[in-house]
C-alpha cells in the first residue's frame, strides 16, 4: 500500500499563488474579442440577489469579454433550463433539465446548481430551489438507484408532449420509460447526489432540513444496497449484508425497481461505447475495496468498471456526510429523534465505505509510469490491469484536488497532471488555436471546454491560467459567448451543442475563482 497521501480538502481551500510569483510575469492586458450578451428576454427563474451581484462587477471587470462570459453563463441554469419548481417551503421540488435535452440527469443537475449555493443565504427561495434538486434527486434515486437520467417527476404537473425515456434498451432492473430518461448505472450520479447534500449542508448549515427529508431517507439505504452490491466481484461469492431501514412513508409513489438482480445493461448500436459486453454485466472485475462504474459521467460505458476518478468523489463524500450526521447526532438521543437509528447508520457506514473506497485507491489505483512516474490510472480491475486515459467530464483525475480527494501540490497528482495535460493522454489533442482534453463521446480532436475549465480550477500558473482564459474567450466567440460542449480544436467552427448548461455552469463558478485569486486577470 501506498500510504503517503494527502487527506487535505481540494484546492478551493489552498492560498492563491504569492505576489512575488505574480511579479515575474509582465503586466496582463487582455485581448478583446467582442463577446455579446445573451441571456434570454424570457428567463425561467430569476433571483435579484444574484442578478445585483453581477452588476456589482461591472466596474471592477477589466476584462469586458470576461465580464459578458460571466454574465452569459453564471445564471444560465435559471434562465433557461428550470423546467418546473415547486415553491412550497416545507417540501420543494425543482426539476432541471440540462439544456437541449428535456431530461435531468443527477449529475449535471448537481453542477448545474452548485454556483448558487454561495448566494443562497441571502435568498430564502433561491436556498428552497437548490434544497428542491436535492429532494428530486432522492426521489429519483430511490425508485432507481442505477438510472443516471430522468423524466418530469411523476408529482410533477404533467406536460404536453415530454416524451418517453428509451424503450428499447435492455436493462436490468427494468424501469418505466414514463419515469426514467436512460439508466446507465454511472457511480458519479450517487456521488454528485451527496456532494450537493454535503455543499447544501456546509453552505447553510441546515443539515436537519436534508436528514429528516422523507425522500433522502428512503434513498439512502437502496443508495447503499447498490454500492455494496457494486463491490463485490463481478462472480460474486453472496456473502454480501446490506443494512435494511425500518423507515417507512405512505406518499402514493411508484413501486421502486428491484435490487434483487443485479444490474445489466444491453443496447443495440454500432458503437461500442453505447453498451456492456458479456450480455450486459460490463467488465469482470475482483473485489478489492473499490465500486464498478458501468458508465463513465461522458455517459460512455468503462473498459475497467473500477473507475477511479468516481470512486475518488465518492469516498471523498461518504467522509463528509458522515461528519455532518455526526456532528448533528451528538447533541441529541434516540428518544427526541424518530430516525435517530437510520441517520446514526448512515453515518457509520458512509464513514467506514468512505475509507475503504480510498485506501483501496492507493492500494490498487497508483502505478509506476516509464515517463512520469507514481500517477494514479483511471480505471482498473483488481485483477492487474489498468487504463491510463483521462476525460474531459467531471470527475476527472484532472479534476481530483476540485474534488477534495488530494492536494494539487501533492507529488502523485502533479505526476498524474502532467500525463493527463499530455500526448500521453490519448485523449489530448492539440492545435494552434488550442489544447486540452476530449474522450471518445465525441471523438478525434473534439476538446471539451470542461476540460479547459478544469484546467484552470487546478493550475498553480498564472502564465498558464492567462492562456487558458484566452482560449475560453476565443472559443466563446466561436460558439455564440456560451460554453459548448465540445469543439473541433483544428476547426472550432464545429461544435457539439450549444446549449449545456453544466459547462456554462463551471464557466461561471471558474471566473469566479479567478476573480478571487487573480483579480488582476479579471
Amino acid at each position: 500500500m501506498i500510504s503517503h497521501y494527502s487527506s487535505k480538502k481540494g484546492s478551493h481551500l489552498e492560498p492563491p499563488p504569492t505576489q512575488n510569483n505574480r511579479s515575474k510575469l509582465p503586466p496582463y492586458d487582455a485581448p478583446y474579442y467582442g463577446l455579446k450578451l445573451v441571456r434570454p428576454k424570457t428567463k425561467k427563474y430569476s433571483s435579484k440577489v444574484i442578478e445585483d451581484f453581477l452588476a456589482s462587477l461591472e466596474s471592477s471587470m477589466r476584462d469586458k469579454d470576461l465580464y459578458i462570459l460571466l454574465q452569459n453563463c453564471l445564471p444560465n441554469t435559471l434562465d433557461t433550463t428550470v423546467e418546473w419548481f415547486s415553491a412550497d417551503k416545507n417540501d420543494p421540488r425543482t426539476f432541471l433539465i440540462t439544456g437541449d435535452i428535456p431530461a435531468m440527469w443527477i449529475r449535471d443537475s448537481t453542477n448545474q446548481i452548485t454556483p448558487y449555493l454561495r448566494f443562497v443565504n441571502q435568498d430564502q427561495e433561491l436556498k428552497d430551489l437548490v434544497f428542491g434538486v436535492i429532494q428530486v434527486q432522492a426521489s429519483y434515486l430511490h425508485y432507481d438507484p442505477y438510472a443516471n437520467a430522468f423524466l418530469r417527476p411523476w408529482y410533477a404537473p404533467k406536460k404536453e408532449g415530454q416524451g418517453k425515456g428509451s424503450t428499447s434498451d435492455r436493462v436490468v432492473p427494468p424501469y418505466d420509460p414514463e419515469i426514467v430518461w436512460e439508466s446507465k448505472y454511472e457511480l458519479d450520479s450517487i456521488g454528485h447526489f451527496f456532494q450537493l447534500t454535503n455543499d447544501y449542508i456546509e453552505t447553510t448549515g441546515d443539515v436537519e432540513r436534508v436528514v429528516t427529508s422523507k425522500d433522502w431517507l428512503k434513498a439512502i439505504p437502496r443508495i447503499f444496497q447498490v454500492l455494496k452490491d457494486q463491490m463485490q466481484s463481478t462472480w460474486p461469492s453472496n456473502e454480501l449484508k446490506l443494512f435494511k431501514s425500518n423507515t417507512s412513508f405512505s406518499t402514493g409513489d411508484p413501486e421502486p425497481v428491484p435490487l434483487n438482480d443485479g444490474y445489466r445493461f444491453r443496447r443495440y448500436t454500432d458503437r461500442p461505447t453505447e453498451t456492456l459486453g458479456e450480455y450486459g454485466i460490463g467488465g469482470i472485475t475482483r473485489r478489492c475495496g473499490l465500486i464498478r462504474s458501468a458508465f463513465r459521467p461522458s455517459d460512455d460505458s468503462t473498459t475497467f468498471p473500477y473507475l477511479i476518478p468516481s470512486n475518488a468523489q465518492l469516498s471523498v463524500q461518504l467522509i463528509r456526510l458522515s461528519k455532518h450526521i455526526q456532528l448533528y447526532l451528538a447533541p441529541k438521543s434516540p428518544m427526541e429523534n424518530e430516525h435517530f437509528d437510520i441517520q446514526s447508520e448512515i453515518a457509520m457506514s458512509s464513514r467506514e465505505l468512505g475509507i475503504t473506497v480510498r485506501r483501496a485507491i492507493y492500494e490498487h489505483a497508483v502505478v509506476s509510469h516509464p515517463v512520469f512516474g507514481q500517477m494514479f490510472a483511471f480505471e482498473v480491475d483488481c485483477f492487474g490491469s489498468h487504463l491510463m486515459m483521462d476525460d474531459a467530464n467531471t470527475p476527472s483525475l484532472l479534476s481530483l484536488p476540485v474534488l477534495g480527494f488530494i492536494d494539487r501540490n501533492d507529488s502523485i497528482y502533479k505526476n498524474t497532471r502532467d500525463f493527463v495535460l499530455s500526448k500521453w493522454n490519448p485523449w489530448y489533442f492539440e492545435s494552434k488555436f488550442a489544447q486540452g482534453i476530449g474522450g471518445p463521446h465525441t471523438g478525434q480532436d473534439m476538446v471539451w471546454p470542461m476540460s479547459i475549465l478544469m484546467q484552470i480550477q487546478t493550475s498553480t500558473s498564472e502564465k498558464e491560467i492567462r492562456n487558458l482564459i484566452d482560449v475560453l474567450k476565443r472559443i466563446a466567440q466561436k460558439t455564440g459567448s456560451l460554453m459548448c460542449e465540445s469543439f473541433n480544436v483544428k476547426n472550432p467552427n464545429r461544435f457539439t451543442r450549444p446549449w449545456f448548461s453544466w459547462a456554462n455552469g463551471l464557466a461561471g463558478t471558474t471566473i469566479l475563482k479567478v476573480i478571487e485569486e487573480f483579480p488582476h486577470l479579471a
